[in-house]
C-alpha cells in the first residue's frame, strides 16, 4: 500500500483560501501523483500584508506564524501563494531583495524540517485567469468571444479583477470565482510562456512534490506470508 504524502497550503485572501487546494489537487492529479493530498480549505491570513509584514507573535501576523499553525498538522510540505499587487515592482526599483525569496527564507527558518515553496503571483492571482483565458474559453467558463491579452501584458495590467469582470460579462466575485475558474487553469508550456510567475508555481510545485518523497520515501512492501 503506497503511502499518502499531505501538502499544505498558506494563503493571504479568502478567495484563495478554496481555489489553492482545488490547483493543489489538479496538480497531482495532471502529474498522476495518486498519493498526494491536501486539506479542503487553505490556512487563511484573511488580509493583504498578513504574511509579508515581520512577525508579531501577540497580533498573529507574519508568515512565520501561519507557517507555524501549518507545521503543527505534520504535513509533509507546505505552499505559500500571495498577491504581489505592485510590491515586487516597488522592490525591484529599489534594488531590494525580491518578495518571494525573502518570504521562503523566513518560513523555512521555523520550520527548517518541512519542505516549504512560496509563489508570488504578479500582480495578482486574478492574472493566471487572465494568462488561461483560452482554456478558460475552451471549457465554457467565460464567453466565446472573450479576447485573450496579448502575453506582454499579463503581468503588467493592474486590477485584473475588474479585466475579468469585463471578460465574464458579469460581476466577478472571488469566494466562489477563483475556486471554479481555477479548476480549468492548465499546467502547459504556453500556460508558462505567457505568465512568468505561474511558470514559477510550476517549478515550485515540482520541487514540493519531489522534496515531500525525498523526506519521506515511500512505505517498503509489506514481508511475503510464513511458508
Amino acid at each position: 500500500m503506497k503511502r499518502s504524502y499531505r501538502i499544505l497550503a498558506i494563503v493571504e485572501g479568502d478567495g484563495e483560501e478554496r481555489a489553492i487546494p482545488v490547483l493543489l489537487r489538479r496538480w497531482f492529479q495532471h502529474r498522476r501523483f495518486r498519493n498526494f493530498e491536501t486539506n479542503p480549505l487553505a490556512i487563511c491570513a484573511h488580509g493583504s500584508g498578513r504574511l509579508e509584514c515581520p512577525y508579531d507573535r501577540a497580533r498573529r501576523r507574519g508568515i512565520e506564524h501561519y507557517v507555524m499553525i501549518a507545521a503543527a498538522g505534520r504535513p509533509d510540505g507546505i505552499l505559500v501563494v500571495l498577491d504581489a499587487d505592485d510590491e515586487c515592482i516597488e522592490r525591484n526599483a529599489a534594488s531590494r531583495r525580491p518578495l518571494g525569496p525573502e518570504l521562503r527564507d523566513r518560513a523555512r527558518a521555523v520550520a527548517p524540517h518541512i519542505p516549504i515553496e512560496v509563489v508570488v503571483a504578479n500582480r495578482e492571482y486574478e492574472a493566471w485567469f487572465l494568462a488561461g483565458v483560452a482554456s478558460l474559453r475552451r471549457v465554457g467558463k467565460v464567453p466565446r468571444d472573450a479576447r485573450v491579452p496579448a502575453i506582454e501584458q499579463i503581468e503588467r495590467i493592474r486590477d485584473c479583477k475588474t479585466r475579468l469582470r469585463h471578460l465574464l460579462g458579469r460581476p466577478y466575485e472571488e469566494t466562489t470565482d477563483q475556486a471554479d475558474l481555477t479548476e480549468a487553469l492548465p499546467f502547459t508550456p504556453g500556460m508558462a510562456a505567457r505568465s512568468r510567475s505561474y511558470r514559477k508555481l510550476m517549478k515550485a510545485l515540482d520541487a514540493l512534490t519531489q522534496a515531500a518523497r525525498a523526506r519521506r520515501p515511500p512505505a517498503p512492501p509489506p514481508p511475503p506470508p510464513p511458508p
